[in-house]
């Protein structure tokens, strides 16, 4: 069970940054294409194409660990964006370890760190395969073929479509701007929304987006897809019709009335 994403080369990032993307004209954000683009991210695969039945996401809290020597903006990093995404999402995520935290004293009382259930991995590229080529077949192939086709990468494992656990994996060479890009994308779509597309936009599920921080469009996808009426194992099309009913609450059609989400 895969969750993982790869990037462009740093260059092309870098100067679609810069540049933009010319030639596309922005569509309307509508809720009808929040929903289609939901359809595409949760439901997909870009790498077997397959096609996912049921809804993916987190049931118990998220816990996450920081394993390697990391500079500190990287906890940083971390730390601001866990905080967006439990804002939007309503769901229990917390950084319940790092080096920082265990010098400093600051680990809960009862710290087990058996409760990590999500690693983030910040590793040279020579320690890369030790930490997690048994989650690739133990094959040192698929995990080059991750370290040179990606920024960073990650991947989530599932329990009757309920996401119990994972990691994602930084390598410590790439640039503090890429690095911001990445946690946003990884902590973001390990909640579920894992798959990417260039039909996905303005979005940062989109591998040749210039967006390094969640879009509007991003915000309300992530609010809806982990509104409690949306559950793990809803068959696709129940959580299609569900999503319309919640975006209908929480993001009427009508400009009137319509709030932005920041």
């Amino acid at each position: 069970m895969t969750g993982y994403r790869s990037y462009l080369p740093i260059l092309a990032l870098v100067l679609l940054a810069v540049w933009g993307i010319p030639g596309h004209a922005q569509e309307p954000l509508t809720n009808n294409k929040i929903l289609r683009n939901f359809n595409i991210v949760a439901f997909g695969n870009e790498y077997t194409h397959k096609r996912y039945k049921n809804v993916r996401k987190w049931v118990q809290p998220i816990r996450f660990g920081i394993q390697g020597k990391y500079p500190p903006y990287f906890e940083k990093f971390v730390r601001e964006h866990i905080r967006n995404l439990w804002e939007l999402t309503g769901h229990p995520i917390e950084l319940y370890y790092s080096l920082s935290m265990q010098k400093a004293g600051r680990l809960a009382k009862d710290f087990d760190p058996k409760k990590v259930n999500f690693i983030l991995y910040y590793l040279p590229t020579k320690d890369i395969y030790k930490a997690v080529g048994k989650h690739f077949d133990n094959d040192p192939r698929q995990v080059q073929f991750m370290v040179d086709n990606s920024t960073c990468f990650a991947k989530f494992f599932t329990r009757n479509n309920e996401i119990v656990a994972g990691f994602a994996v930084f390598p410590d060479h790439r640039p503090k701007d890429h690095m911001w890009a990445c946690v946003v994308e990884e902590l973001t779509q390990i909640l579920g929304l894992a798959n990417d597309s260039a039909d996905v936009n303005p979005s940062i599920f989109n591998d040749v987006s210039q967006h390094f921080s969640l879009t509007e469009h991003d915000k309300w996808m992530i609010r809806m897809f982990y509104d409690p009426r949306i559950t793990a194992g809803m068959p696709r099309e129940l959580a299609i019709d569900m999503g319309r009913k919640i975006l209908s609450e929480i993001r009427p059609e009508n400009p009137v009335v319509r709030r932005s989400l920041n």
